[in-house]
């Protein structure tokens, strides 16, 4: 028998919009610390001409974004929870980042290898199974990257349909924020879209942090 989803997503949403309208500032800033990381290295392999070459510089840029994301999935926690940001906190252990380089370049790798094959449905599963990966890392909530890969696993139990569902209307979420390449590509255009994503990513992983936290109590449960 499938359990009760734990979290409605009109409070998913909710709590996310008002988690980020509280600390948009810290939010923010780790959301544009991540982005940038990875564009850099997008904006590199979108000039190789060698296949394997672009994406060994894409699966590079996402696991250092991955990595450098540790604090935005501890902000949002704290976000989440209604809990002052601390924003040294997760500089403050280097072990943290270790595990989210491991979980980083198993998660990516699988993503970007998944959406090369078989219509980017491996990619999909990886999302469902390791999604949580950054918030158990920020939560130090496992021992190192693996454990942290197989906590996330546990916490999506049964709950695969359901989360696919939430992940989708997630993802049309955040492509609201290409709504002003509409109108052309131009640089107020791009500005726009990446200070609109900027937002909507940011809802979106305070969102999921409750969820992190109602699937974490639903296991402690078990």
């Amino acid at each position: 028998m499938t359990p009760a989803f734990p979290l409605p997503i009109s409070e998913m949403f909710r709590r996310g919009i008002v988690g980020y309208a509280k600390n948009v500032v810290p939010l923010t800033a780790a959301a544009a610390a991540t982005f940038a990381v990875y564009g850099v290295f997008r904006a590199a392999a979108s000039t190789r001409h060698s296949a394997v070459g672009a994406i060994v510089l894409d699966l590079v840029g996402l696991m250092l974004a991955g990595t450098v994301s540790l604090p935005w999935f501890a902000y949002a926690l704290d976000a989440a929870r209604a809990r002052p940001v601390n924003m040294l906190g997760p500089l403050r252990n280097g072990g943290s980042f270790v595990a989210q380089l491991v979980c980083s370049f198993w998660f990516w790798a699988a993503v970007l290898l998944g959406a090369r094959y078989l219509f980017g449905i491996p990619s999909l599963i990886a999302a469902l199974f390791y999604g949580f990966y950054g918030y158990v890392v920020a939560d130090r909530a496992a021992k190192g990257g693996l454990s942290a890969l197989g906590t996330s696993v546990r916490l999506g139990t049964k709950r695969r349909v359901a989360l696919f569902a939430i992940m989708t209307l997630f993802i049309v979420f955040n492509f609201l924020a290409a709504i002003p390449l509409g109108y052309g590509v131009t640089a107020l255009t791009v500005a726009g879209t990446v200070a609109a994503g900027l937002v909507t990513s940011s809802i979106t992983v305070v969102a999921w942090a409750c969820l992190y936290d109602a699937l974490r109590d639903c296991l402690g449960e078990q």
